[in-house]
């Protein structure tokens, strides 16, 4: 029992830290960027395949992890920084399908649907409980930085961005580089994400960040709320408890994967009926 409460717990921060990257970008900001889980998926590949074919060190690894995923998001931004509202959210979700299929496709690097076994984890961490403290540290190291930006004036003037950017504009901020900048860290962070993943399943393929996880961290970002940091918090665990304790009904594990996907289904159309912001969110998902 012991080990599965550490299983849980590490990974909600890990998915915790994927959501402070959505909310980042989307409750803050406005962008609806669909491309989280693959820039998930870079950080994660980039980790597991530096440390597969290199003598690289697993924190220089992990950041160049984070370094990709956020320099591709980046770079996305540039490209599309004339585009707006549904739009955009469309064309990173198309985004997010071309990273899988360069993932499932590009055999000789990646080993397509073989996927790469045996990730390793830092020195000294190796062991379940010794991670989940490091990912615990990471995690709340995340959350303090997400808050401090978002608390700051570039944060406020997110906000605004988000609100109307042609007042933002006309107030003289500089709308085109907060997109990309944002998106740059939303992406950073993601990343990150995508590597502890990686570091604690210890066995990643294409479809470990498939649509399945995109879908997961929208509904946590939607019941949390946007725009909210105590609010991602909330969705991630509430409905990860909801969610590991169907695993202990007395039904067939069939019949428990679908009752599951009811449930969050239902909770996901509750809240955006009822509580549009979400439990704590301050926007709508619009």
């Amino acid at each position: 029992m012991e080990a599965y409460v550490i299983h849980v717990v590490t990974l909600a921060a890990i998915f915790l830290i994927a959501t402070l990257a959505f909310n980042l970008q989307t409750g803050w900001a406005g962008m609806l960027s669909l491309g989280h889980a693959a820039m998930m998926g870079v950080g994660g590949y980039t980790l597991a395949l530096l440390l597969r074919h290199t003598d690289a060190p697993y924190f220089i690894a992990l950041l160049a992890g984070v370094c990709l995923a956020g320099a591709l998001s980046a770079g996305f931004s540039v490209l599309s920084r004339k585009i707006t509202s549904h739009t955009y959210s469309v064309l990173t979700l198309w985004f997010g399908f071309v990273i899988a299929a360069v993932l499932m496709n590009w055999r000789e690097l990646t080993r397509g649907a073989l996927g790469i076994p045996g990730i390793a984890r830092p020195a000294g961490f190796a062991e379940e409980f010794p991670f989940l403290l490091l990912v615990l540290t990471i995690t709340t190291l995340v959350y303090l930085v997400v808050d401090r930006l978002t608390r700051s004036p570039w944060g406020r003037a997110l906000g605004a961005m988000r609100d109307d950017e042609v007042a933002a504009t006309t107030l003289g901020k500089n709308v085109v580089a907060m997109k990309i900048t944002v998106s740059a860290i939303a992406g950073g962070i993601a990343g990150l994400s995508g590597a502890l993943l990686a570091s604690f399943l210890r066995f990643i393929d294409p479809g470990t960040f498939g649509l399945p996880l995109l879908v997961l961290l929208l509904v946590f970002l939607v019941v949390g709320g946007l725009a909210s940091l105590p609010g991602t918090v909330l969705g991630v665990v509430s409905l990860l408890a909801v969610r590991e304790g169907l695993r202990f009904l007395p039904f067939s594990p069939e019949l428990v994967g679908a009752f599951r996907e009811i449930v969050f289904a239902g909770a996901l159309l509750l809240v955006i009926l009822y509580r549009p912001k979400g439990l704590l969110g301050k926007v709508e998902l619009e």
